[in-house]
């Protein structure tokens, strides 16, 4: 699905900026969206509970004197 959806986002920004962007702007663009949908893609399959929590740092207060 990561191609799917990265070609529509690409064409979504291709048809708003295009004519702004060179060929190779354009390209990079591309690469960029990819990498994007690739992430997401696999933030996706990251299966999580309602126990789940995000993880916080405790770090005690020092007074400095």
């Amino acid at each position: 699905m990561s191609t799917e959806e990265s070609d529509i986002l690409f064409k979504l920004v291709a048809e708003k900026y295009g004519d702004r962007l060179t060929p190779e702007e354009l390209e990079e663009v591309k690469k960029g969206v990819e990498r994007i949908t690739e992430a997401a893609e696999a933030l996706r399959n990251v299966k999580t509970g309602n126990w789940d929590e995000p993880f916080t740092v405790f770090k005690p207060y020092i007074k400095e004197e």
